[in-house]
């Protein structure tokens, strides 16, 4: 019961604080408040796709971006690689040739030796 005493004595009170507005105002003003801000928010929905939309697009860029980078470093490095390996190959080539070439050398050195050796045994056979 006291309860009751009480919200009716509140409600009296409102409604006495604050005669120009009564329910149905009150009602009203939340309404329009309501539907501005639905408004608003469509807008700014509506911004804030379009800048969803544009950050996307620089996140496809960007990645795009990267990943063109990314495949002309790997064919930097593919072709360092093969002019790595064509240097080796050369190098090597160089090498086997000059190995080839004192081979050749000690072969016609040992050849002079041979003929000098025989022809002073040939030299010493004749004079004894």
């Amino acid at each position: 019961m006291k309860c009751t005493v009480g919200f009716l004595v509140l409600s009296m009170v409102l409604l006495m604080a604050q005669p120009s507005e009564g329910f149905w105002g009150a009602l009203i003003g939340a309404a329009s408040h309501v539907i501005k801000h639905l408004f608003k928010g469509k807008e700014e929905n509506g911004k804030f796709v379009e800048e969803q939309a544009d950050q996307q697009q620089l996140d496809k860029q960007q990645l795009d971006k990267q990943e063109l980078d990314q495949q002309q470093l790997d064919k930097q490095q593919l072709d360092q690689q093969q002019l790595d390996k064509q240097q080796l190959d050369k190098q090597q080539l160089d090498q086997q040739q000059m190995d080839q070439q004192q081979l050749d050398q000690q072969q016609m050195d040992q050849q002079q030796l041979d003929k000098r050796s025989f022809k002073n045994k040939f030299a010493r056979r004749r004079f004894h």
